[in-house]
């Protein structure tokens, strides 16, 4: 995003340089930072405004898939997502015979207590802990926000939610089982619209957990 900034004020600083030396027509001479420049036809006259493609993956200071291995760009309130995000498939290495599925090497897992790879595989926190996680604010700039999903699967104590404009929009929940599994949200009525992402874990009892992955924007 910075990169795209930069460019941006060097656009217009250009543009506005061609106008304060009165050129009305010709080439608009861009100049990277790796050395390459390029050239656009185009008249100063016909010039409204410029604008560039948004990346699809919205604020780049959150970390969406995890792999930064630390909850950057989340707020954590409880104690079920302390020690998150987990290690490796955990799941798999305590012999719960339902691997995670997750996507790179940290993914959440709430039953989990396996932060680091120095930690002892298998080890877990238990369902006990509750709490909720919820993103930084970002703008919806795609169709669809999909994700991975597992752990318990009562909605209304273990779930994802969609907050647009402090409104829940979208919910969703796993399946009793470790095993996350991809799930779509059409976001179509909210593109341009301000949003968060919450995790939601209200149960101590059996399934009182989440497991969460790989948020992509599509």
């Amino acid at each position: 995003m910075k990169h795209r900034q930069q460019k941006a004020v060097l656009i217009l600083s250009l543009a506005i340089l061609l106008t304060s030396f009165g050129f009305a027509f010709g080439d608009m001479v861009i100049l990277l930072k790796d050395g390459r420049t390029i050239n656009v036809p185009v008249s100063k006259e016909d010039i409204v405004s410029l604008s560039f493609d948004q990346a699809s993956q919205p604020s780049g200071d959150i970390t969406w898939d995890f792999e930064s291995g630390d909850m950057r760009g989340w707020t954590k309130t409880g104690s079920a997502f302390d020690s998150q995000p987990t290690y490796g498939d955990n799941p798999t290495a305590r012999h719960r015979g339902q691997p995670s599925n997750h996507q790179g090497t940290y993914w959440v897992g709430g039953y989990e207590n396996r932060h680091r790879s120095s930690d002892p595989p298998g080890r877990v926190q238990g369902d006990g802990p509750q709490g909720t996680l919820t993103s930084k604010p970002f703008t919806i700039t795609t169709p669809v926000i999909n994700f991975l999903i597992g752990g318990g699967c009562d909605i209304n104590t273990e779930r994802v939610e969609l907050i647009v404009n402090r409104q829940v929009v979208l919910r969703a929940t796993g399946k009793c089982t470790e095993t996350m599994e991809r799930v779509l949200w059409d976001v179509t009525p909210y593109v341009g619209q301000t949003a968060q992402i919450r995790l939601i874990d209200a149960s101590g009892g059996g399934w009182g957990h989440i497991n969460f992955d790989d948020v992509k924007f599509e």
